[in-house]
């Protein structure tokens, strides 16, 4: 049976936000989209749910007071609360407290991890979900890959392979640049590191991220990267994923039914920006045989635990 699951990033809530701030997010409306999003994930009938951080506006840039803080944590929640698959989180440099730079009264309704999280999602499947913020989240909002964090990723990768289940990566931040950028601020920090990490290990097929509020979609050393735009503002929606027996992989982005917020978004932005958002279509729908899945999952040797 094919394995069909939701990627949602980036999704920003703002109790009552003092303004927009930067394009394309749409805060002032954050509790509408929060309000739209979670029937429309529950629509696809997802396997499972991995978030892929900034859940919140804490953490630098958006001056967010520790009441509101507290309560947008209350409220994403209890609107999350009504999802009706099992949700994997990573924490974003937003989700802190934007007065302290803690996680720890996020971590309390959000289940993070301290450094890596394996779940059995689905049979053949399983998630591992990253915090790559074992530092400053306001001086560092792009994490560091750690000696532990590859050492954890590592460890994990060799016993799914031994288990012939695949091995999908949440991480909040990009692995690798876009083309022609240079320098390393865009990126998670010692990001060659990790690349090294995926190429050596074929269990890992996939590589969830967000954070650059941007749709990219490509391959590197047989593994998926799947980057994805934010829900908070244009192209406004998430990705829908199924992995089949055969190795392919369909992904498709689903935007919200919220035409007249999409187009509010839109004119916030040129032309030349939103087609950095959205992605072109290969960026946002796209399906791919990935002989790392094939050869996991040769023989129907499946197994979750």
């Amino acid at each position: 049976m094919p394995v069909r699951f939701v990627f949602v990033t980036d999704s920003h809530h703002y109790p009552d936000a003092p303004k927009d701030y930067a394009a394309p997010k749409m805060l002032t409306q954050s509790q509408k989209i929060l309000d739209a999003m979670v029937p429309a994930i529950n629509a696809v009938s997802p396997d499972f749910i991995v978030h892929g951080g900034d859940l919140l506006c804490g953490g630098s840039s958006f001056e967010m007071p520790s009441k509101t803080y507290l309560r947008s944590i209350d409220e994403v929640a209890n609107a999350f609360d009504q999802l009706q698959a099992p949700i994997y989180y990573v924490p974003g440099n937003h989700d802190c407290d934007a007065r302290t730079g803690s996680f720890e009264r996020f971590a309390r309704r959000f289940p993070i991890p301290d450094t890596v999280d394996v779940f059995d999602a689905a049979p053949g499947v399983r998630v591992a979900t990253v915090n790559i913020y074992q530092c400053d989240p306001f001086t560092d909002g792009q994490g560091i890959w750690t000696d532990e964090l590859d050492q954890a990723l590592s460890d994990a990768a060799r016993e799914a392979y031994d288990r012939r289940c695949a091995l999908i990566l949440a991480l909040h931040t990009w692995i690798l640049p876009l083309e022609g950028e240079t320098g390393s601020t865009t990126i998670i920090t010692h990001a060659d590191r990790l690349l090294e990490t995926i190429a050596t290990h074929p269990a890992i097929v996939m590589v969830l991220t967000g954070h650059r509020h941007s749709n990219r979609i490509c391959l590197i050393h047989g593994c998926l990267l799947l980057d994805t735009a934010c829900i908070i503002g244009y192209p406004m929606g998430f990705r829908e994923i199924t992995l089949y027996e055969d190795g392919t992989v369909q992904t498709t982005f689903r935007q919200l039914d919220l035409a007249d917020l999409v187009q509010q978004s839109y004119h916030r932005s040129t032309a030349d920006e939103n087609l950095g958002w959205a992605g072109t279509l290969q960026d946002r729908d796209r399906e791919v045989v990935l002989p790392r899945l094939h050869a996991i999952w040769n023989k129907n040797q499946r197994m979750g635990n």
